[in-house]
């Protein structure tokens, strides 16, 4: 028998809606089969379907949260997927076929950053998304990643507070891997994190895990009706598929 892979993802809030879809993707994918940890604070109600709630003593704002909440992770010397609520699994992950210790998402879509959104950031007039942010933080994998986030929470600290709002992971994250000879190595974005923009269909997801598409991300959890419907569109998928 396999390995079991681990997933772990940060959510906090009343409304558990979008990550609920989340790990009912990924149970519905590793067929229950799965460790999933929901990472938050003291007050956000547990999730269905998660293996553990880890509850930290976490900042306020979501950028410090979230570079805390991946530092203070209680790892195991496995490897941990880390990824955002608002996608849906499409197909295990297996991480046991990745050897390495780091693995990171490159950006795929370039495009000039707006600087005066949604604060101003004059660090990003004329600059593009690739050059001021080449890595997604919504798929990465650690097999220990407590000495990787302890720094880049200590950068995204030194920044001007708006970065602890907005946009402070991934800013962080290339001030520090151009400063630091870490060993990293990549997955790539079309398998471990395909971007949708619209509700996916039943016959889309025939394509996806045909392709061996692992996980589909929407881009913020505002699209909670195309992450809803789609994720109908799932179980309808893998119903049919086991008949």
């Amino acid at each position: 028998m396999s390995p079991i892979d681990q997933i772990a993802f940060l959510w906090i809030g009343d409304d558990n809606y979008i990550p609920t879809l989340l790990v009912k993707s990924i149970n519905l994918a590793y067929k229950n089969r799965v460790k999933i940890f929901h990472l938050t604070n003291f007050n956000t109600k547990k999730i269905e379907g998660t293996s553990k709630t880890v509850r930290l003593n976490l900042p306020k704002d979501i950028m410090l949260a979230r570079l805390k909440a991946y530092k203070d992770f209680p790892y195991n010397n496995k490897l941990t997927f880390f990824c955002d609520a608002d996608s849906l699994f499409v197909r295990e992950l297996n991480l046991f076929d990745l050897k390495k210790d780091i693995y990171l998402i490159k950006r795929s879509e370039n495009f000039t950053m707006n600087h005066l959104w949604p604060e101003h950031y004059p660090e990003f007039l004329n600059k593009n998304s690739i050059e001021i942010m080449p890595y997604l933080f919504g798929g990465m994998a650690f097999r220990n990643g407590k000495a990787f986030f302890t720094e880049l929470l200590e950068t995204c600290f030194k920044l001007p507070e708006r970065f602890h709002r907005w946009y402070g992971d991934q800013y962080s994250l290339m001030i520090n891997i151009k400063k630091n000879n870490y060993e990293i190595n990549f997955l790539p974005i079309e398998l471990y994190l395909k971007i949708v923009k619209r509700i996916i269909y039943h016959q889309d997801f025939n394509v996806l895990y045909d392709n061996n598409i692992k996980i589909i991300t929407f881009k913020g959890s505002s699209n909670k009706k195309f992450i809803e419907e789609s994720y109908i569109n799932l179980v309808q998928f893998y119903q049919n598929k086991s008949s």
